[in-house]
């Protein structure tokens, strides 16, 4: 199986500290966790790791930081063909300050110039083309291109072009923020028939694209045959939880186009993304598929493949929400 992934690169640099420093203190620290990161590297990486031909399209400068994530793509199996050198601009870089007392982040992002992919003559078939919406003219090129194959987009950012991603993709992978904005409403996330009103809203928009609400760490919302459905968040203990939205989505495309049921897809993806969850670093705390498959086998029975046929669905942790 063959994926493209579509995307703004950015790398990320993890400043490990015991505590928030204060303004105008000093501090020390040898813990520092750096690696690629962005949503295009994450779904890139991991597709790359469950034994797809994983490859890239993106932006990077030339410059040690741009090497440094091209060098770490080819270790980690990620082809490199669509990757673009911008001799202009810099690569982009996240300072990451990681609170160990708390776990909470705080990020601080290099300015990401104007730029965007100039070659996107793919030559490759594909089975999967995954967009970060951030590259408009390649991603809407690859959509038409590979109209026959699955074509899923991470719309987790708001765009002035986000409705056209809509309009071009079979499958969408929508945070509540994207949902709300799109909607103009508000999602209540202690009020199920809120947050269905959201989803069926965003349907009735665009009726031919299969929609995945991720509310991360509330669950997510989907539909089976017009029977809307939400599916709880794990909510296991949280190292850090960098990336495993774009995680999720990476094992949605998975299950898609390996033919798994929309149910079992989902239920892996959320196991894949709680497992992400335990260890800090976007593209280093991608789990073995095998732990994800040995998970998901141990609640809900033998997985097979291609029919997404298993054991134990009555184990589930879905609701069936029915609109009021």
């Amino acid at each position: 199986m063959k994926v493209l992934s579509i995307g703004r690169l950015i790398y990320d640099i993890n400043i490990l500290m015991d505590t928030y420093p204060i303004e105008g203190s000093q501090n020390v620290t040898k813990e520092l966790v750096n690696c690629s990161g962005g949503a295009t590297n994450v779904t890139a990486y991991a597709l790359a790791k469950w034994n797809f031909e994983s490859f890239v399209s993106g932006v990077i400068g030339y410059d040690e930081i741009g090497n440094t994530m091209k060098k770490s793509m080819e270790e980690n199996q990620v082809k490199t063909n669509y990757l673009e050198t911008n001799y202009d601009i810099k690569t982009p870089v996240s300072y990451i300050l990681f609170n160990k007392q708390n776990k909470m982040r705080t990020m601080i992002q290099t300015e990401i110039s104007e730029f965007n992919i100039k070659k996107y003559e793919y030559d490759v078939a594909m089975d999967l083309v995954i967009s970060d919406g951030s590259e408009y003219n390649a991603s809407i090129h690859a959509f038409n291109k590979y109209r026959d194959s699955v074509t899923l987009l991470n719309a987790k950012d708001m765009s002035k072009n986000v409705y056209d991603f809509f309009k071009y993709a079979k499958y969408v992978v929508c945070d509540s923020k994207v949902a709300e904005a799109v909607t103009g409403l508000k999602m209540d996330f202690e009020n199920p028939v809120s947050m269905v009103n959201v989803y069926k809203k965003i349907i009735e928009k665009f009726p031919h694209v299969q929609l995945i609400l991720s509310m991360e760490d509330k669950g997510s919302i989907y539909s089976v045959n017009n029977e809307i459905k939400i599916l709880s968040a794990m909510n296991s203990e949280v190292v850090d939880k960098t990336g495993s939205s774009d995680l999720f989505v990476a094992m949605i495309g998975y299950g898609i186009v390996n033919h798994y049921s929309l149910e079992t897809t989902i239920r892996l993806a959320t196991i894949a993304e709680d497992l992400s969850k335990k260890a800090i670093g976007e593209t280093l705390s991608i789990p073995p598929l095998s732990d994800v498959i040995g998970f998901y086998e141990s609640k809900f029975g033998k997985l097979q493949n291609p029919n997404g046929a298993f054991i134990g669905e009555t184990q589930s942790s879905e609701q069936n929400v029915v609109p009021q």
